[in-house]
């Protein structure tokens, strides 16, 4: 130091110059388990105290973190005299009062000023980008892209032997052009940092910096224009002080590659070297936790190749805790309950940190259970904008456009809450007319509404509706190619027609004080946005879509700035932003091979390999990151932070399962483990007899009803049952302050009785219990089914497309019409006649020429009623009696039972029969008409008995005719056999009586012996289908509607579940379902047929709330065990 100080006294002979005294840079350095910042305060607090202005800088990410920490260190008398502050924010001390008539931009202004080049320039301009020049991720890659070069102190000119020659034209050719447009449009093109070494450059701060100091903490690399301003400063300020965390034994060491602080190492060396200055080891009285230092001296032994004499106590282990958890759920509530615990000890929501290894993956657990368990916490992390209604207003408006209208796009526009002051129910009725008619693209939701269904919609209404939703958003939509400028006015007459500003101040007035902060951060992203485009491409000529789609990335791209409402809550954070000494009790959750550490990734316009060759080619002052380089040194440095970061006890924990796959354990967890920890499995037992396990009464609470419902308390052991009979009277006790009961849940689908005044509302007492067979088939299926249909009356959702229902109405009009016609024509004009009457109905007609494929179902509806007709020619042995023949049957004055029957044919002996027309294939199976699945023929044949007086010896049967054009496999069946199998494919199918089957000989009818019955047989099925009826009746009026679809087997479920409504799962609940009889195949008919006979002689169908148990014979019991045995079921 003498010899130095003596060249400066002849420094200053020779020049006349002062040379002020500490002018040497002073570097430090101390070990983890020393605070650092607390020595660096100190260091600032001596400069202050002497009056010098002291500049506390911290990366830009620690800035907020690392003032509160220095103000908790400063005496209460100099804390006006530092300011903690980062690099670019330390500029505007010293050059606010310098006027810059120049228009600052954001990085959304500068996006903006790339999307304007990038639309001047054709793709065929652009070799490599050209496809890119409207992709918003290309944009923004651009703009980071921008801000690097001139942290590295570059020029796009640097940009220098990259991979092609094109990919160097084009960034040279977008930048140029973007750099004239700052120039041209008065923009400050130049960053914080560079504006203020100019000012510096020029010597006007030079008083002002001759009495400042600078301390610099938590760095272990600068960026170029920050070393080039640190330089700088190093000659102008008073003192620079900079200092991180190394050991001795590292700095002293003469390789440090691969050791655990050789970021900071090299940092240091750098320095050292640059400024000609020795750094300094400091310390402080103040000893960290002797747990941490010694793990920390242990893991630099592993890395450096060194021995030391030291192994992990009792206490280390319990400072240092890793713990291996099943999933994220699981470990974010074991680290609720050890919060919990903390806090029970005295401790503050302040005193813990909560660290994440995947902030997004944690984000949404980390919020739900830390509610759950009554923590408050802040995230400090910027929360996109993108669900805020304005935001998604913005993004559905741009859609509408360049979707031309797409129905989804502007009902959500019209169902963000800020369109217009509309009411719920229109909005409604509109969403559900859209959905109907489909309405899509700009010409149909222009045009009237002309659709309509049995006249239910009010077309009137809707239409009025329309206009008032649609035309203001056109007059925008619509708009010619002009001036930015004149479409933002467009913007604003459009954003008041809708009532957009009123709508925001009723938004913001109903909600919560952070969500009113919230709200207006978004209303000024808005308008900075407007003044931001005002600005840029106010005089640029722009279209629509442009327009919109720069608003759209706008909106899309900010971001909400928080601050904790309170200083007493948990921090969580991502752990690779961690300081050393950050808290007292800190816990690091996804510590996975994945996340821990970090690898960081290079998502810019410029490859690893290119930025290594620029970096060569230019001087040392001038250099790109390459983040890939450094990734094995950030990561040590990073773990060596994280494993200093309490002063109490760090819990690093790794689940199993990290989004939704396997994960193993970090090579960082590994090596602990290798040092002696053990690793501590939390959350195996959830009702494990410890006191640590319970967070608070709410997740007591949760786990006292997942003991009762999952049945477990059976399964624990004495201590543990125990245990949890005391927590639950200690529950009890709490609750009863409260007058809270604990609730008896039980894991069943449970349905509550209907209110007698509901009932009575829709099925009056007086008056006949309305049933179909439809509406039977539907109460056998499933017990809520029918209640959702027939008593809510809930409907599926129409569509002006035709489906299946109106297929099948459409073949039976075509039908009726061919049998009802008496004309002497031939039976093929007929046909031909009916099918262009019927195409020319108007609700056909609307329906089959809507579009194209309305139009081929139609084509191929055409097709199947010319195929199906050739089994309805003459048949001198049936005559039609009538059509579409209407009945109301009253069964036992209590039940009326209605219905449409197709078709009836009469015999040339006088028997009647019915014929039923199915779109689908339908067969009667005695199996299904037992158990209440398939009453609809035998239903029809009880009308046909009661309307026309007869007998069952008068009826000769009912069946299906499937309307159908027969698809066949011909290498299957051959040409031979191809005429007869289509045939057969077109006969009638369903029940008939055997006497009459001679009358039916010809062919058209499935005579098989499985579906002939004699009368006997027929008057059996006749009663028992009217037992099936008045067993629904008795259960629908009492109220009680069971959620209990059926099942086959008892393994899977068969009948309408409704999930969505009841939450049935089948390998829950399936004891809840209806088991269907089953009898074997062989004998099935007349097993069934005397199960029928017997109930008819013995017992009452009996109908319980959940199930109705159908009744069966022990030779029914026998019969059906041995043909589960044989595995022969039908």
């Amino acid at each position: 130091m003498l010899a130095l100080s003596e060249c400066q006294f002849l420094l200053s002979l020779t020049t006349g110059v002062e040379i002020r005294k500490g002018r040497l840079m002073k570097l430090l350095y101390t070990d983890m388990s020393q605070d650092l910042t607390e020595i660096l305060t100190e260091q600032a607090t001596s400069y202050a105290q002497k009056g010098k202005r002291v500049f506390y800088i911290a990366p830009n990410a620690l800035s907020f973190e690392k003032e509160r920490k220095v103000l908790e260190y400063l005496p209460q008398s100099a804390s006006f005299e530092i300011t903690v502050t980062r690099f670019t924010q330390m500029a505007r001390y010293f050059i606010l009062n310098t006027s810059n008539p120049k228009t600052q931009l954001d990085d959304t202004g500068l996006a903006m000023i790339f999307y304007k080049v990038l639309s001047h320039m054709g793709d065929d301009e652009l070799k490599v980008y050209g496809r890119l020049r409207k992709d918003s991720n290309f944009i923004n890659q651009l703009v980071d892209l921008y801000k690097e070069l001139q942290q590295a102190n570059m020029t796009v000119l640097d940009l220098q032997h990259l991979d092609q020659v094109e990919k160097q034209e084009d960034l040279l050719r977008i930048f140029s052009a973007a750099q004239d447009l700052l120039l041209a449009g008065d923009f400050d093109n130049q960053s914080k940092l560079s504006a203020f070494f100019k000012e510096i450059t020029s010597g006007h701060l030079d008083k002002a910096l001759g009495n400042t100091v600078l301390v610099i903490d938590g760095f272990t690399r600068f960026s170029a224009e920050e070393e080039a301003l640190v330089a700088l400063l190093n000659d102008k300020c008073h003192q620079i002080v900079i200092g991180t965390y190394a050991s001795q034994k590292a700095y002293r060491a003469n390789f440090v590659y691969g050791n655990v602080y050789q970021a900071s190492v090299d940092f240091l060396r750098t320095l050292a070297q640059t400024y000609k200055v020795t750094p300094d080891y400091v310390t402080t009285d103040k000893e960290g936790n002797p747990s941490f230092a010694r793990i920390s001296r242990l893991l630099e032994s592993r890395h450096d190749f060194s021995t030391v004499d030291e192994q992990l106590t009792d206490q280390d282990k319990q400072a240092l805790q890793v713990w291996e958890v099943v999933n994220q759920k699981e470990e974010v509530a074991q680290v609720a309950k050890s919060i919990r615990q903390l806090l029970a000890d005295g401790k503050r929501y302040k005193d813990i940190l909560v660290l994440l290894g995947d902030e997004e993956s944690y984000k949404l657990q980390v919020g739900q259970i830390f509610r759950k368990f009554d923590i408050p916490y802040y995230f400090g992390k910027e929360e996109t904008m993108s669900s805020h209604p304005l935001v998604q207003f913005v993004d559905s408006l741009e859609r509408i456009k360049r979707y031309n209208y797409r129905a989804e796009d502007l009902l959500n526009l019209v169902k963000s809450g800020l369109y217009g002051g509309f009411a719920q129910e229109d909005l409604d009725l509109f969403e559900y007319y859209v959905n109907f008619a489909d309405i899509k693209g700009r010409h149909k939701f222009l045009s009237d509404f002309t659709a309509n269904s049995r006249d239910k919609y009010d077309l009137d209404q809707l239409n009025a509706l329309r206009s008032q939703l649609v035309e203001p958003l056109d007059k925008l939509l619509n708009s010619r190619k002009q001036k930015g400028s004149s479409l933002l006015k467009k913007l604003v007459v459009f954003l008041e027609a809708v009532q957009l500003p009123s709508q925001m101040a009723s938004l913001t007035a109903k909600a919560s004080e952070a969500e009113k902060e919230q709200n207006e951060q978004v209303w000024k992203a808005f308008t900075h946005l407007l003044e931001q485009v005002e600005t840029i491409f106010g005089k640029e000529t722009l279209s629509v879509d442009d327009f919109l789609s720069i608003l759209r990335s706008g909106m899309l791209a900010c971001d909400y700035r928080t601050v904790p409402a309170t200083v007493d809550v948990v921090n969580v954070k991502k752990y690779d932003l961690i300081q050393p000494h950050s808290a007292p009790y800190v816990f690091a959750l996804g510590m996975t091979q994945s996340h821990f550490p970090k690898v960081g990734q290079n998502k810019s316009l410029l490859s690893d390999e290119e930025r290594s060759r620029i970096n060569e080619a230019t001087d040392e002052h001038r250099s790109l990151d390459i983040v890939t380089q450094s990734n094995s040194q950030r990561g040590h440095f990073v773990a060596m932070s994280l494993f200093n970061s309490a002063s109490e006890q760090l819990v690093l924990s790794q689940p199993q399962i990290l989004n939704e796959t396997q994960d193993d354990m970090s090579v960082y967890l590994k090596e602990l483990l290798d040092l002696g920890l053990s690793l501590v499995e939390k959350g195996r037992n959830r009702f494990e007899a410890k006191g640590d396990q319970i967070g608070n009464y709410k997740d007591l609470l949760s786990t006292v009803i997942a003991l009762n419902s999952s049945h477990l308390d059976a399964d624990l052991d004495k201590e543990t049952q125990t245990f949890w009979s005391v927590a639950v009277r200690y529950l009890r006790k709490r609750l009863d302050k409260d007058q809270v009961l604990i609730p008896n849940v039980i894991d069943d689908v449970t349905t509550t009785k209907v209110d007698d005044q509901v009932m009575q509302l829709v099925f009056p007492g007086e008056e006949p219990l309305k049933l179909s067979a439809s509406a039977l088939t539907t109460f056998y299926n499933n017990q809520y089914l029918y209640f959702l249909r027939y008593v809510l009356g809930l409907e599926e959702l129409e569509s002006i497309h035709p489906d299946a229902r109106h297929h099948g109405t459409y073949l039976h009009r075509v039908f009726e019409r061919v049998m009802g016609d008496s004309s002497s024509e031939n039976f093929d004009d007929k046909l031909e006649k009916a099918i262009a009457q019927t195409n020319q109905e108007q609700p056909f007609e609307l329906l089959y020429t809507e579009d194209q494929e309305s139009r081929l179902s139609r084509q191929i509806l055409e097709d199947i009623a010319r195929s199906t007709a050739s089994v309805l020619r003459d048949n001198a042995a049936v005559k039609v009696e009538r059509e579409e023949a209407k009945f109301d049957l009253l069964l036992a004055n209590s039940i009326k039972i209605t219905g449409i029957i197709d078709r009836v044919d009469r015999l040339t002996d006088g028997a009647l029969g019915v014929v039923d027309y199915k779109s689908g294939k339908n067969v009667f199976d005695i199996q299904k008409f037992y158990n209440g699945l398939s009453p609809q023929l035998v239903t029809y044949l009880e009308a046909l008995r009661q309307t026309y007086k007869v007998d069952a010896d008068q009826l000769f049967g009912a069946m299906y005719l499937h309307m159908q054009d027969p698809q066949l496999n011909l290498a299957q069946f051959g040409l031979d056999k191809l005429a007869a199998q289509a045939h057969k494919e077109l006969t009638y199918k369903g029940l008939f009586v055997a006497s009459e089957t001679e009358h039916l000989a010809g062919g058209n009818y499935d005579l098989q012996k499985t579906v002939t019955y004699d009368k006997e047989d027929l008057e059996t099925l006749l009663d028992y289908n009217i037992k099936l009826f008045t067993s629904a009746a008795e259960v629908i009026r009492s109220g009680n509607f069971a959620v209990n679809p059926y099942t086959e087997d008892g393994k899977s479920v068969q009948g309408d579940q409704i999930k969505a409504i009841t939450h049935f799962e089948a390998d829950r609940h399936m004891g809840q379902a209806r088991k269907l009889l089953r009898l074997p195949s062989k004998g099935k008919k007349e097993a069934y047929l005397e199960l029928m006979a017997k109930d008819e002689d013995k017992n009452q169908m009996q109908v319980a709330e959940k199930i109705i148990p159908f009744p069966v014979t022990d030779q029914a019991v026998k019969a059906d065990k041995k043909d589960q045995e044989d595995n022969h079921v039908d």
